[in-house]
């Protein structure tokens, strides 16, 4: 009697576990991955992503950019990226987004250009952070570094 009493607890306990919800009120957002490796002057980097939020209602990307000198940041700046070159239609609750943005040019006026550039070789990490309409902020991710290339 008491093992099959353990045994329905046990199996209770796993069926609430594998049904937990993976959205959530405030945004997730996860960084798959960040190219090119090395960027010159005109590159376009493209930072791939994925995210989740329960209401479907993100409002605002923001893009976190340093720069580093080593292991050093020496510049660290934020600027918001327009939700609408996302091409994503609304309400959605799960997705994979690409960030698009130039570096250093305006050569392509449908892209965002990057706001900054570093007068040296230096390496970058981009991170995002996304707010819904509620204000409810997601966490924050970051890329892997990538080599920026001086004009």
């Amino acid at each position: 009697m008491k093992n099959s009493l353990l045994l329905i607890l046990v199996l209770t306990v796993i069926a609430i576990a594998c049904n937990k919800d993976k959205f959530t009120t405030e945004p997730i957002v996860e960084v798959k991955s960040i190219s090119p490796g090395t960027v010159n002057n005109g590159d376009v980097i493209t930072l791939k992503s994925k995210y989740t939020d329960d209401e479907g209602d993100l409002d605002s990307v923001y893009v976190v950019y340093k720069w580093y000198n080593g292991n050093t940041v020496v510049r660290n700046d934020t600027f918001r990226y327009p939700f609408s070159m996302l091409n994503l239609p609304s309400n959605l609750r799960e997705a994979e987004m690409n960030v698009v943005f130039e570096y250093n040019t305006n050569n392509n006026p449908e892209l965002v250009p990057l706001p900054g550039v570093s007068l040296r070789d230096t390496s970058a990490t981009f991170g995002l952070v996304l707010v819904d309409k509620a204000s409810h902020r997601s966490n924050y991710a970051e890329s892997d570094k990538i080599r920026l290339k001086k004009p």
